[in-house]
């Protein structure tokens, strides 16, 4: 029988709550059964035991289980983290599961043919005891090596008077605030690798930019050739925020019928310095597959937010990187807001976020001082309905009285609704649905012989140039129907609607969705219940994206209770930087 006692979860800690809760055997047909494993994760598994002629329970679970959290966003399973724990069977269940004790899981897994310590076999357990699918093993590897060997390269060598001066010429007034950015910039033009964190409003869109003018303009000193340049990110709207910015699948090139790359580590792109922005989206696969097919005689430059959400994939990458000790030297924090200079109330809510300040969030939201910050109390699901109406009236006003195609796709940034899930009466669906059945009634569509939809594209067709996370809009007339992008170039896209490629409603968008834009407005829209989902870095990235004013509708215990749940995603990344960077030194 099982005790009561706070169990460990997978997005936090939850009480067992029920002392006679059943104890459901470490065996794969039962878990199945208990829905703790997918169809996926099930057959994946069985598929591996047919194949190797395994029938340890303990490696078939494990098989199953690595499955299961790489869909959650882990790369690998931390054994040693995990062993001998007890979980819940599911969030509505008190059904428990306990893991085996250390010992038993890792003999059982050395035992089997279908582990290793390479990618010879489908699983791998490395030294750390950490199990991944050999293919994320793989790639954990071949990304610390990229990274590791630009660390290593000695810096290029320049005339430091002319970078100084050029230094000095951009970066004046000199106070604590602008060196952070003094000191990133002139390590990122004279080393092969920098990282460079921080969040809306810390200079890090200025900071590319002046080590683009420095870049051309010391070789214009010099008489050397002009360097080529090339700035990505890993969504259009994030591009779009960059001079000349292209999306990471759109430089590399994907190959037709393949899941790689024209561009790849055989045959690299033409490219001197390689700006990355938006890095903390990127999962492991895609900058592992980018940095190899930039050369090494380039200079790499990172930028991200390491308290955003991490990648929507596996992985929690830019964290990984930022958190690795040996790379320190190269990482840079930009902290200071320029913009609101310390003083708005977005500002400050978003740090005691981060700070798990309760008191202070608790002050920012209920006193009123922050004109913008606004907080809606949700205490029950009959108020989202007004809720909804009260704020996008005004919200969506300039985009539903846009004359022209060009009008509504220049205030697409105005206003967004931002919700944590994409089901349930606080999700995506729900209020999409209710946006349009407000909206139409304003608008009167009869009348009016024309009513806007806005859209995302959830999947990439690149023979359209259509790229998963592309907002644009449906512009409906009695005759039919059309869809308009704006491309990065700032010309205008259209396509019918039936040859669009997958896309969803976007008056209202995930948290997750809206990472690389900002809003002036945003309507963040929490659900009524604490769930895995709704973490600290959820509630963060999504205040954040709002530019001017920030209108939160929930209730306030569930936000002291998200800011303790943090996303911590299993992976190796930091440790095997460091243990090469060690064994370099």
């Amino acid at each position: 029988m099982w005790t009561d006692r706070t169990i460990p979860c997978q997005a936090g800690n939850r009480q067992a709550g029920n002392i006679m809760s059943q104890n459901i055997a470490f065996d794969l047909g039962d878990l199945f059964e208990q829905h703790f494993f997918s169809n996926l994760d099930y057959f994946f598994a069985r598929s591996m035991a047919k194949a190797f002629d395994e029938n340890e329970s303990i490696v078939l679970v494990s098989c199953a289980l690595v499955s299961k959290l790489l869909f959650e966003g882990h790369i690998c399973i931390d054994i040693k983290a995990m062993s001998g724990t007890v979980v819940s069977i599911s969030e509505t269940s008190d059904d428990l599961i306990k893991f085996p004790d250390f010992n038993s899981w890792i003999n059982a897994l050395q035992n089997s043919l279908m582990v290793s310590d390479n990618i010879q076999t489908p699983l791998v357990l490395d030294s750390d005891h950490r199990l991944y699918f050999s293919k994320y093993f793989d790639f954990q590897n071949r990304l610390t090596k990229n990274i590791t060997q630009r660390f290593f390269l000695k810096p290029h060598k320049m005339d430091e008077n002319t970078i100084d001066e050029m230094l000095e010429s951009y970066f004046m007034p000199q106070n604590k605030h602008v060196i952070h950015q003094k000191h990133a910039v002139k390590h990122a033009i004279e080393n092969h690798f920098t990282i460079i964190s921080g969040g809306p409003g810390t200079g890090k869109t200025y900071v590319t930019t002046i080590i683009k003018k420095i870049f051309l303009t010391y070789a214009k000193k010099q008489g050397l050739l002009v360097p080529k340049i090339i700035s990505v990110a890993p969504t259009g709207k994030a591009a779009s925020k960059m001079d000349q910015g292209s999306t990471i699948h759109s430089i590399l090139k994907p190959l037709k019928n393949s899941p790689g790359f024209y561009y790849n580590k055989n045959n690299t792109l033409h490219t001197d310095v390689m700006i990355i922005d938006e890095a903390s989206m990127i999962d492991i696969i895609l900058l592992t597959r980018l940095l190899e097919a930039v050369p090494l005689t380039a200079k790499v430059i990172v930028l991200g937010d390491i308290y955003q959400l991490s990648s929507i994939q596996a992985g929690s990458v830019f964290s990984d990187i930022c958190s690795a000790k040996g790379l320190s030297a190269n990482l840079f924090f930009l902290d200071y807001n320029f913009r609101s200079k310390g003083k708005t109330g977005i500002e400050k809510l978003s740090k005691a976020i981060n700070h798990n300040d309760v008191q202070s969030i608790d002050d920012i939201l209920t006193s009123g001082l922050y004109p913008d910050v606004v907080f809606e109390s949700l205490n029950s699901k009959s108020r989202i309905d007004y809720s909804v109406k009260k704020f996008i009236l005004n919200g969506y006003k300039r985009f539903v009285l846009a004359d022209t195609v060009e009008q509504a796709l220049n205030v697409l940034d105005d206003f967004k609704i931002l919700c944590a899930h994409n089901l349930g009466e606080f999700g995506t669906l729900q209020v999409n649905h209710l946006c349009e059945k407000i909206l139409r009634a304003e608008v009167n569509f009869d009348i009016s012989d024309k009513f806007k939809k806005i859209i995302m594209v959830n999947t990439n067709d690149y023979k359209k140039g259509l790229f998963n996370g592309d907002t644009g809009i449906v512009f409906e007339r009695k005759e039919g129907a059309n869809t308009f992008f704006k491309t990065l170039d700032d010309s205008i896209k259209q396509y019918r609607v039936s040859d669009l490629p997958g896309s969803d409603p976007a008056f209202a968008i995930t948290i997750h969705k809206s990472q690389g834009s900002e809003f002036n407005t945003v309507l963040m829209i929490l659900p009524d219940k604490i769930s895995p989902v709704v973490t600290r870095q959820l509630l963060y990235t999504g205040i954040t994206r709002a530019k001017t004013k920030v209108i939160i509708v929930g209730n306030i215990d569930i936000i002291k209770k998200a800011i303790n749940l943090s996303v911590k995603r299993n992976s190796g990344l930091a440790m095997c930087l460091e243990s090469v960077l060690k064994k370099k030194f």
